[in-house]
């Protein structure tokens, strides 16, 4: 007996039912009853008399006119064997076993045959794999045709829903995705309300929409992080305006409990005159800036300070106690003891806030440099690993905030100035069994550097790493390493701000070992214009570091960059090789931007404008506005009633220089470039549809293949942001922009296995001291892809779609099983 309710009497009924409908000569009830049977049949099988009946019954309502047309096999509502048989011809031997029909699906894409999709997306006959339904979705929705009815029978499956509605990694266009988000808004929902929750599941992302979400949350006295989950859902302005207005009258607890709750959405600023803290929105955007998740983020004194004081002390330190913010309530000199008891604990948080408190009675700036050294030398006792990480990245952090607190223009300027008042000893080189060893650069890496004799060794030899007088090294190692990190941040400031470095503060950064190392593997320009490495420029006047938009604009970045692939120059930060851009001809005159149209989650985009520097205003029409020197770029946006909550857009990129605005053509080249950066990478971390990608990151990745390769790629042509490979085994198509890979002339992307390309190709080079392994190893895939005949790894050549596999032949029969 069928294991299933109803069981054998349900599947007897729906075969009479069949009978009826068939009888009646009624074609949409006998669909109908198809998908009723499919369900109930589930793994199961027929009897023979059943399965012979039910084919008849369906060949004669839906009649097979061509055998040959792949739509007209798979328009019916249920598989006879007539048309499995046909069904049988049209796939390849690999695909009919377990009757898949991806190759149709390729095809019909190609082909733009809408007509066979909505076949496939329809049929009982086959399966398409969960690859090649995102394309489907979208081909059907760009053209109309995904009904509800498809909708309906797709989100049914509530993982892959998800998958169609996710945020973090979309897998279709944004208007195909929202298509889906009624259907997991309501498994949420029924989530919510089945008698034993799964609490894991239910905080699942994505976030619901709908103001009942937040009612629910409100109400809820279980799970304080299921509540903080579905508290932040999604609202429409009408829905917002509604909870503004519900909770006008209610107690202040209730109010408070909201706010908390709105505060992951993005949207708690609303709430704020119900508080009593109106005016307080730009303080809270930076509270929240520098609350995100595992990292430590730079922020800025002045900036918080100018918000507390237009909100007032006292309502200042409420709003930090509903949105507490260690590092903002240290710029406001609040909290000093707890922030004290947690860097006592190594907290990376409570360390980034130490370095933004105001200095005590009688403390001095570098009084505190010095006791974050001690902070810093105890990070080092701690296991190597994440905590680690997070350790010396918070250290780095305190000491750009100190910097701030104590007037200097950054933080390597701190570290010069430091070491002046407290140098730090520098150890002997130790000697150990004809080794001799002392702490270096390995390029513009800090490290531990071994010779013997006149030969620089690639590793320390076991003797001297098993020597414990090598510990002062590692220490003097350590420390180097904050101050280069703190150098290359410095360094990436000039890149891309065009600061003047003066004569005075460059001969004070090279006469330290990270500016020695790092400084040379720039390019300057010196004060009559001249590019070129640092000691080929004039550098008795200021000098300031090249821009490429800048070596672009004289016609020189591509000499530049053969230079690089030439020397194989790993630069202390991204330079020549940095994602820049150009104005469009509209966006010369002023007019518009390349992101006008494009969808765009306002809560990532947010945090990734406030990161950057940029100051979000919620007004009519809401703006984003960030000082470049001189000049001010002005982004008009289109939100949905917040920029941190809900959907947004780039509607339109604007200059000012002081208060007169000047098209796009007149802006300083690095200032248009950074700003158009700015606004590409935070609309890459808001992407809602599949595809999205930075195009300035695809042009830097085209550039980088083309210094390092040349001509000398005979498999390998470019076409735009796309790579062409015509491999041995077959022919691939490589986005730059995204990486994605396509084999032949389908569309479907393949998943290739992570570690495929993880191993840099010989002939590329790291061009930054942080490795950019994404970049690395889209140019690597590429390499081998060109080289696809060494691919000998079976489960690459699966996902390639290559693997070659003998059909097993029955004996019996002699078909394939």
């Amino acid at each position: 007996m069928l294991d299933m309710p109803g069981g054998t009497l349900a599947l007897m009924a729906l075969i009479h039912r069949a009978r009826r409908d068939a009888a009646s000569a009624d074609p949409a009830a006998l669909r109908t009853t198809a998908g009723h049977l499919l369900r109930q049949l589930g793994d199961g099988t027929l009897a023979n008399a059943d399965r012979q009946e039910l084919d008849r019954i369906y060949d004669e309502a839906f009649p097979l006119t061509d055998p040959t047309d792949a739509a007209d096999v798979l328009d019916a509502p249920w598989p006879t064997t007539a048309r499995l048989g046909a069904l049988e011809k049209l796939l390849d031997e690999r695909s009919f076993p377990d009757r898949r029909l991806d190759p149709l699906a390729e095809a019909a894409l190609e082909a733009g045959d809408l007509r066979l999709l909505r076949a496939i997306a329809r049929t009982p006959l086959g399966v398409v794999c969960d690859d090649s339904w995102p394309p489907l979705l979208d081909a059907l929705q760009a053209a109309g045709e995904l009904d509800d009815e498809l909708v309906t029978r797709v989100a049914a499956d509530e993982d892959f829903v998800r998958a169609l509605v996710n945020p973090a990694k979309p897998v279709v266009h944004a208007a195909t995705g929202d298509r889906f988000r009624p259907a997991w808004d309501d498994h949420v929902w029924r989530m919510l309300h089945a008698p034993d929750p799964d609490w894991d599941r239910v905080q699942i992302r994505p976030r619901p929409r709908g103001l009942r979400f937040v009612r629910w949350a409100l109400d809820f006295t279980g799970n304080w992080r299921v509540a903080r989950h579905i508290g932040a859902a999604e609202l429409t302005p009408a829905e917002r305006a509604e909870l503004v207005e519900w909770l006008r009258d209610a107690p202040a607890e209730r109010r408070e409990q909201a706010f908390t709750l709105r505060l992951g959405a993005g949207d708690a600023q609303v709430l704020l005159p119900l508080l009593g803290l109106a005016g307080g929105e730009r303080l809270l955007r930076l509270i929240q800036a520098g609350q995100a998740v595992n990292r430590v983020l730079r922020l800025d004194r002045a900036a918080i300070l100018a918000a507390a004081a237009a909100l007032g002390d006292a309502a200042a330190a409420r709003l930090l106690k509903l949105a507490p913010n260690d590092v903002v309530a240290a710029a406001l000199g609040l909290r000093r003891g707890p922030i004290m008891t947690r860097v006592a604990k190594d907290s990376p948080v409570g360390i980034t806030a130490y370095g933004m408190l105001p200095l005590a009675d009688g403390e001095t700036a570098l009084d505190r440099w010095v006791a974050l050294r001690d902070v810093h030398r105890r990070g080092m006792a701690l296991s190597a690993g994440e905590r680690r990480r997070q350790h010396e990245a918070a250290v780095n952090v305190a000491l750009e905030h100190l910097a701030q607190v104590g007037g200097y223009p950054h933080a390597a300027a701190l570290d010069a100035a430091g070491q002046a008042h407290a140098p730090t000893p520098v150890p002997p080189p130790l000697v150990t069994g004809g080794y001799t060893t002392v702490t270096g650069f390995d390029g513009g890496e800090p490290a531990l550097v071994a010779t013997k004799g006149s030969r620089v060794l690639k590793t320390l030899p076991k003797a001297v790493r098993d020597d414990k007088a090598l510990a002062p090294l590692r220490e003097q190692h350590e420390l180097l390493r904050g101050h280069t990190a703190r150098l290359r941040t410095m360094l990436h400031r000039l890149v891309t701000t065009g600061t003047p470095l003066p004569p005075a503060e460059l001969a004070r950064l090279r006469a330290t070992q990270a500016g020695a190392a790092l400084l040379p593997l720039l390019v300057w320009q010196d004060g009559e214009g001249r590019f070129g490495l640092l000691d080929e420029v004039d550098t008795s006047g200021p000098v300031t570091a090249a821009h490429p938009a800048e070596l672009a604009a004289a016609g020189v970045l591509g000499t530049w960059q053969a230079e690089a692939a030439r020397r194989r120059l790993c630069q202390p930060t991204s330079q020549l090789f940095r994602e820049w851009y150009a104005p469009t001809p509209d966006e010369a005159a002023g007019q518009a931007t390349r992101f006008t149209g494009r969808a765009i989650d306002g809560g990532a985009a947010g945090r990734q404008l406030v990161a950057r520097g940029w100051t979000l205003l919620d007004g009519a029409p809401p703006q984003a506005i960030r000082c470049f020197g001189a000049y001010t770029a002005v982004l008009d946006g289109v939100t949905t009633g917040c920029w941190s909550a809900g959907e947004v857009g780039f509607a339109r990129l604007g200059f000012r220089d002081g208060g007169t605005a000047v098209p796009a053509r007149e802006v300083p080249a690095r200032v248009f470039s950074e700003a158009v950066r700015d606004l590409d990478q935070a609309a890459l971390a808001g992407r809602r549809s599949a595809g999205d990608y930075a195009t300035g990151l695809a042009r830097a990745r085209a550039d980088l293949m083309t210094a390092v390769f040349g001509d000398r790629i005979d498999r390998v042509t470019r076409h735009g942001d796309t790579v062409v490979v015509d491999g041995t085994r077959a022919g691939y198509r490589v986005h730059l922009g995204t990486g994605e890979v396509i084999v032949g002339t389908g569309r479907q992307l393949r998943d290739l296995p992570y570690s495929f390309g993880e191993n840099l190709h010989r002939s590329l080079f790291r061009t930054v001291d942080t490795p950019d392994y994404p970049t690395l190893r889209v140019l690597t895939r590429i390499m081998l892809l060109a080289e696809d005949e060494k691919i000998t790894d079976e489960w690459t050549l699966e996902k390639l779609g290559l693997m070659v596999r003998t059909p097993n032949v029955c004996s019996a029969c002699g078909g394939i099983h």
